[in-house]
């Protein structure tokens, strides 16, 4: 895995968190309200980048598709 910024690991942190708390990931949009980002756009260029490092998998076609390695 690729080194990530100090704020993808907070995004991953929470991921991770959301899912014990959960039994489920967060969706965009609850990824966006709890960082305070503008759009959820926000919330999925961070998702990409932790997918293109490999700290995560996201799943096309699937609510909430993202599965942390």
């Amino acid at each position: 895995m690729r080194p990530i910024t100090p704020r993808q690991q907070q995004v991953l942190d929470f991921i991770v968190a959301f899912g014990i708390a959960h039994e489920r990931p967060p969706t965009r949009a609850e990824i966006a309200k709890h960082f305070g980002f503008k759009s959820d756009n926000a919330a999925q260029e961070h998702l990409a980048a932790l997918a293109r490092k490999g700290a995560i998998r996201l799943c096309s076609n699937t609510a909430r598709g993202i599965e942390v390695h």
